[in-house]
């Protein structure tokens, strides 16, 4: 195993095909398990923000570990449809390397945890206002994620920034399909 040459923690703000390309040779299962379950926690937290009455500490911290192991999970399973669908566009990547794009993509996204630190130790109405300001920082920090990954996507597939946009909307029809076709079910059931 080669020595990690970049601080990637620093360089996939500026630099996310050099990033990819260097963890990936260093390992690709590098911090994987740990940045899905912040990634995770990162999602939660926004989640928690957008409630209007909002919820306490204690709540938080319960919810956290869940959202760590569901930011697990779905981190395997949005690979391997990643992958899955990058072969059906001619691309050559594995799972385990559509993984590292993923959580190391998420790096602004988990970096957003540091905004929820002071909402949640004082939560009360008087910070609504931070709240507004803070959502749309986190909105924009997973943006920027989401570039991250399209160019990571570019990268490791060969593809073009269109064409790994394109990849990204594949997945999405991919997901959403079920999802509908469930919903769909469950509202014939509560007609009958």
């Amino acid at each position: 195993m080669s020595r990690l040459k970049i601080n990637p923690w620093v360089d996939v703000w500026y630099n996310p095909k050099t990033t990819i390309k260097s963890v990936l040779k260093y390992n690709p299962k590098y911090m994987v398990l740990p940045m899905a379950g912040l990634l995770g926690i990162a999602l939660l937290s926004l989640l928690f923000e957008s409630k209007d009455d909002i919820v306490g500490g204690s709540s938080f911290i319960g919810s956290s570990f869940v959202a760590a192991l569901v930011g697990i999970g779905v981190l395997f399973i949005l690979s391997y449809l990643f992958s899955m669908t990058g072969k059906w566009m001619g691309g050559k990547s594995t799972s385990e390397k559509f993984r590292l794009a993923m959580v190391w993509s998420g790096v602004p996204t988990i970096a957003s945890l540091i905004l929820f630190i002071p909402l949640f130790f004082s939560m009360n109405s008087e910070l609504l206002g931070i709240i507004g300001l803070t959502t749309i920082i986190k909105w924009a920090l997973i943006l920027w994620s989401i570039y991250l990954f399209i160019s990571m996507i570019s990268e490791l597939e060969n593809f073009s920034m269109l064409r790994s946009v394109f990849h990204i909307i594949l997945v999405g029809i991919i997901i959403t399909i079920p999802i509908l076709f469930v919903k769909i079910l469950i509202g014939t059931s509560s007609i009958l």
